[in-house]
């Protein structure tokens, strides 16, 4: 026991300035054969508990996320080990700049992450009841006119996100007369929401989609145009003015005899109540009819312009 105690205590400064040496030595090796390096991966941004009533946008779908290791530990990494995801649990509508997490292997540092930050919008879907307005196209048959046209429903429901149904002015439908009918007749009506331009809102579905309008014709009826008059009831509050007021449509066309057409020179609206109305808003309304005298579409929209003095 003690010859083998002497031989660890003999030249016992010299032996552990010995063992450092090597101990660098083999670090110097190592560092020298399997030196750090970086590599960045491209990976897919995983969105967890997103809401499942809401449009979710984001500014990137994927980040870059740059690492380092030692160089076999890099080599035998694959993206699919390097995961990237941000959580929307309990975020309220709007938009948000989130940080982004990440989960890298064992043995690997993160120098970087690109971007480190990705803005998300939250937009919730809802629903609006709308009124709907039918455009006529094409040409009765001969020796007759069409005496008007009856969608089987007047209110429809869009279903959107909240930013863009807000962006919807109507709904419309194209109702194609046949040329050869030989009498009254049902016709399928494809809807689409539009904006105020007449330009298609994407993003939107209407229900129903599809609908069906009754056409009915007439003999010996005549036709004429007329402008329409919004029938405005009520007055605004004093320190503010009914700027203006836009019909769409501004002028229609009406069916009937002779007789009754000739007592009618504009068409009014229904009342319009303005009492108490402090901004601009567009209103559908109906028209009021003369007897024996029939209009394709019964709705026009109202654009009321409010101003403040």
């Amino acid at each position: 026991m003690n010859s083998l105690k002497g031989f660890f205590l003999h030249n016992l400064a010299a032996k552990i300035v010995a063992f450092l040496a090597a101990f660098v030595l083999w670090v110097f090796v190592m560092n020298d054969q399997n030196p750090a390096t970086e590599n960045g991966f491209s990976v897919p941004l995983v969105v967890l508990n997103a809401p499942s009533e809401a449009r979710v946008t984001q500014s990137a779908e994927s980040v870059k996320v740059k690492l380092r290791a030692p160089r076999s530990v890099l080599a035998a990494a694959n993206a699919e080990e390097v995961h990237a995801f941000v959580d929307l649990g309990g975020l309220e509508p709007g938009t948000h700049p989130l940080h982004v997490q990440t989960v890298v292997p064992q043995g690997m540092e993160i120098v970087s992450v690109t971007p480190d930050t990705v803005k998300f919008t939250i937009d919730p879907i809802i629903q609006k009841r709308m009124p709907i307005r039918l455009v006529r196209t094409g040409a009765p048959p001969a020796g007759l006119t069409v005496a008007g046209i009856e969608p089987d429903t007047q209110m429809v429901t869009i279903v959107g996100p909240q930013s863009i149904i807000n962006t919807v002015a109507e709904v419309t439908g194209t109702v194609a007369v046949p040329g050869n009918a030989s009498g009254d007749v049902d016709i399928d009506v494809a809807l689409s929401p539009v904006d105020e331009n007449g330009e298609t809102v994407d993003s939107v579905r209407v229900v129903p989609k599809l609908i069906s309008a009754h056409v009915s014709f007439a003999r010996s009826l005549s036709r004429k145009v007329v402008d329409v008059k919004p029938n405005i009831e009520g007055s605004v509050p004093a320190d503010y003015t009914l700027a203006d007021i836009r019909v769409e449509p501004s002028r229609v066309e009406l069916a009937g005899t002779s007789k009754a057409l000739d007592a009618v020179t504009t068409l009014s609206t229904e009342p319009i109540p303005v009492v108490g109305l402090t901004e601009t808003e567009t209103r559908t309304v109906s028209l009021v009819l003369p007897e024996g005298v029939t209009v394709t579409n019964k709705m026009v929209v109202v654009h009321l312009i409010i101003k403040k003095q």
